[in-house]
């Protein structure tokens, strides 16, 4: 099952991710798609993540472990 993502971005931006993308992709149908799961892959897979930044963020006594149940029970 796919997942939907919506963003809305700046028209410029927009216009020279999709000449990027087509010009990667062939212009065929799905390039967007390919591009912007190869993107997102991408990003995901960087690890450039400030964890120190964001310890302490979230004000809740239950352990880590205990949150990302309560958010994967909320999705299901």
């Amino acid at each position: 099952m796919a997942e939907v993502i919506k963003a809305e971005i700046k028209p410029a931006l927009a216009r020279k991710f999709r000449k990027v993308a087509m010009e990667k992709y062939k212009y065929k149908k799905g390039a967007m798609k390919a591009a912007l799961e190869d993107l997102i892959r991408r990003y995901v897979s960087s690890g450039n993540v400030d964890w120190k930044a964001l310890r302490g963020s979230i004000k809740s006594k239950a352990s880590s472990v205990e949150l990302q149940h309560k958010v994967w029970v909320s999705i299901d």
